[in-house]
């Protein structure tokens, strides 16, 4: 077994990282108060910009838990919507 270098582990956390953000704005999906809109209007902004960099380095954003993933969903309904193509 090789030994894991610090890019490997670099790449776990950020999966962690993505699959923890898609997780919680799932959940505050849920909600509807004021605390809950700024919360998905977080996530959208950390989720989109992940999933824009896995595009322009074309990686699969499926190998970070975000396969499929649309976060416009988080935006829908709460002041911005979002966009169809």
């Amino acid at each position: 077994m090789s030994e894991i270098t610090q890019r490997d582990a670099a790449l776990v956390v950020l999966e962690q990282v993505m699959q923890v953000a898609r997780q919680a704005a799932e959940e505050a999906l849920k909600e509807d108060t004021p605390f809950a809109h700024g919360l998905k209007s977080a996530y959208y902004d950390v989720l989109a910009v992940a999933l824009e960099q896995a595009a322009l380095f074309e990686l699969d954003p499926a190998a970070f838990g975000l396969g499929g993933y649309d976060p416009e969903t988080l935006l829908v309904g709460h002041g911005r919507v979002a966009a169809t193509a």
